[in-house]
């Protein structure tokens, strides 16, 4: 009887945790869409990489560059993005010291993800881009 309870009770706790593993991984559907344009402001996340999704309708070259604000320094501050493809391959990658990136790539149709991640020196002024974006 013990042994049925034990195996009831692995069965039930495979079933719930299943949907919480799965939506720890990075799908696409999350994700924020980064469009033309200037992005929101984003945040230096002290090394924990943030992803956005790049829907890409016709063969292109994509420019994406990282920019602070005016007034804060950047100098010290290390930013960097990776490009991936559907597949989860890289594709591209550009990174700096001096917290502006800039990462240009001749792009086939299709969704890409795009990884930014970085650390600030210091405070929390520091920390704050913006992506522009052209395709």
């Amino acid at each position: 009887m013990k042994i049925k309870a034990i195996v009831f009770s692995a069965v039930v706790a495979s079933i719930l945790s299943t949907p919480v593993l799965a939506s720890l991984g990075n799908t696409t559907q999350n994700l924020p869409l980064l469009e033309r344009g200037v992005s929101s402001t984003q945040m230096l996340a002290q090394g924990q990489p943030k992803r956005f999704n790049i829907n890409i309708e016709q063969a292109t070259t994509l420019k994406v560059v990282s920019e602070h604000f005016p007034g804060f320094t950047s100098t010290g501050n290390r930013i960097s993005a990776v490009l991936y493809n559907e597949a989860g391959q890289q594709v591209a990658e550009a990174s700096s010291p001096r917290g502006h990136f800039e990462l240009i790539r001749q792009l086939q149709p299709g969704n890409y993800q795009l990884e930014v991640t970085g650390r600030s020196r210091g405070g929390s002024d520091d920390n704050s881009y913006e992506l522009h974006v052209a395709y």
